[in-house]
């Protein structure tokens, strides 16, 4: 498991590995907030959920979407923007 840490006010971030990793999540649960106090400074550690996947998991007709253009792609069909606009200004898509 690879674990990234946002330092300060940068969008900077560190990757834990190993040990440190481990001794990471014995302090986090998964699907909890958690505050870690540090030398007296507290911290506040959420996970970060991937509000797209979860809109793509829960949504039958979009992952059908996805699944046709991923084959698509996969057989080398592509379509240009203007193929597309087109499809959609004669209400094929």
């Amino acid at each position: 498991m690879d674990i990234y840490i946002k330092q300060g006010g940068f969008q900077m971030l560190r990757k834990l590995e190993g040990l440190n990793a481990e001794l990471f999540k014995t302090w986090v649960q998964e699907d909890d907030s958690t505050i870690v106090d540090i030398e007296g400074k507290h911290y506040l550690v959420k996970p970060l959920h991937n509000i797209v996947q979860e809109e793509i998991e829960s949504d039958e007709e979009l992952k059908m979407l996805i699944r046709q253009a991923k084959l698509d792609i996969a057989g080398n069909k592509t379509y240009t923007t203007e193929e597309i606009l087109e499809a959609i200004e004669k209400g094929d898509l």
